[in-house]
């Protein structure tokens, strides 16, 4: 098939299915009836190419779309609108649960025992999409492209069909914008972090301080992390991401030395960039940078990021501890790991997750998780850092257990760095208070 020729038709095509739709919304709306438009994608073409050729992948084509003009009733359309992607124009519908049906009746079609031609071990895998008139809209152009972005969660998802109406819908369209936003934020730095105190739990001095990235964005305000983490996941955004924490973070590690305060800073890792060939050099480059010692940086990496691939991980977190810098298990106890990596881990300190630490103090069993990788942990020369503390009666039973390090709100909240500067300079103040009363 002519390249040139397919892009072409497909041009033509688009513009006539927009006017068939149109044309059915005229007549639908002197009947009052509903109608379906189902985008269906057999989205493994590209592989079938590959690996049988393009005569056979055009036979199999011929036989998908054959199957699907069978399957439809005679006053149901569908149109090919490009190699791999077919719009069905479905009428005289009672309910939605019917469009529904004929979707699933199209994606039925990709299986291998609807396909002959197919190799039962390359199967080709459908998608599908569906918008409803008028419940998703009357516009033909909008009624097509809501079939579109529902076939992209589809695919984004790995469900098979997805209405436009679904809830995952909404959330995508609003992820592809919260995107576009937030790539602007970091190329303009306008994120911002905050500091979380760390102290030591049997002396009560700062001993170090987590930098958490914030995003307050003109459209949906205050964004949650976890949120706008998920949105750069899989994109080209986390590693920019990474370097302005990392880089606003030794700023202001080298701004308290100055003023006579050497506290270690960390910072979280994603999971993907633990694998990234860069993040060494990256990381290597901004210390050089900033002339900062190494062993003042902490870079927190989460349980489960290290399982993505153990041995790699293991790599690349030999190579940052050579560079002097500190290796932190962040969320310690959510992942699937085995106690048995502990006599190989490269890592400097363990971080036990607040489901833990919260209920120790009401909940015994949660009470013996905690002082098992305590133990654990001590016996492997590890620091363990608590995170998630919320009253004294926590921080006291840590404190009792031989917990090194505690954080969360009872000690202090996430501040920014102007605020945190003035909480450092109090709490400095009250130690040195209390120390002249202890010595009068």
């Amino acid at each position: 098939m002519n390249a040139a020729a397919t892009a072409s038709e497909c041009r033509v095509e688009r513009v006539s299915i927009v006017e068939l739709i149109d044309k059915v919304r005229q007549t639908t709306a002197i009947s009052d009836d509903l109608f379906a438009i189902i985008v269906i994608e057999a989205t493994a073409f590209p592989r079938i190419h590959a690996r049988f050729g393009y005569r056979r992948a055009g036979q199999l084509l011929d036989s998908l779309r054959s199957r699907f003009q069978q399957a439809l009733r005679p006053v149901d359309e569908i149109v090919q609108t490009g190699d791999q992607t077919f719009v069905a124009i479905i009428r005289q519908l009672k309910n939605p649960g019917h469009a529904i049906l004929a979707g699933k009746k199209f994606l039925r079609i990709c299986e291998p025992e609807g396909l002959p031609l197919l190799n039962k071990h390359a199967p080709l895998q459908g998608h599908a999409g569906i918008a409803l008139y008028p419940a998703h809209g009357v516009d033909p152009a909008d009624l097509l492209q809501q079939a579109q972005i529902a076939l992209e969660v589809a695919k984004e998802s790995g469900k098979d069909l997805v209405t436009a109406d679904d809830d995952s819908v909404r959330y995508l369209k609003d992820g592809w914008e919260m995107r576009d936003e937030l790539a602007h934020a970091v190329r303009d730095s306008d994120l911002e972090l905050h500091y979380q105190p760390k102290i030591d739990l049997q002396t009560n001095e700062i001993c170090g301080v987590e930098a958490l990235m914030r995003w307050f964005s003109p459209t949906w305000g205050q964004v949650p992390p976890a949120r706008f983490f998920a949105v750069a996941e899989g994109t080209d955004l986390l590693a920019p991401m990474t370097r302005y924490a990392l880089n606003a973070a030794l700023r202001c590690a080298v701004l308290w030395r100055r003023d006579g305060n050497d506290i270690g800073i960390a910072v979280n890792l994603p999971a993907s960039l633990l694998l990234d060939a860069e993040l060494v050099d990256m990381i290597r480059s901004l210390l050089s940078i900033w002339n900062i010692p190494a062993s003042l940086l902490t870079l927190e990496i989460t349980e489960s990021s290290i399982m993505t691939d153990v041995e790699a991980s293991f790599a690349t977190m030999n190579r940052l501890k050579e560079l002097g810098a500190r290796i932190s298990i962040d969320d310690f106890g959510t992942g699937f790991s085995s106690f048995s990596y502990f006599q190989s881990i490269p890592a400097d300190e363990l971080k036990i997750d607040r489901t833990f630490v919260t209920g120790m103090v009401t909940n015994p069993a949660d009470r013996h998780l905690v002082e098992t990788m305590l133990n654990l942990a001590h016996r492997f020369g590890m620091t363990v850092v608590a995170e998630g503390i919320e009253d004294e009666a926590t921080l006291t039973a840590l404190r009792d257990a031989g917990c090194d390090v505690g954080q969360g709100f009872h000690i202090a909240r996430p501040m920014p760095q102007v605020k945190f500067d003035a909480w450092l300079d109090a709490r400095i103040m009250e130690q040195l208070v209390a120390q002249q009363d202890d010595h009068p």
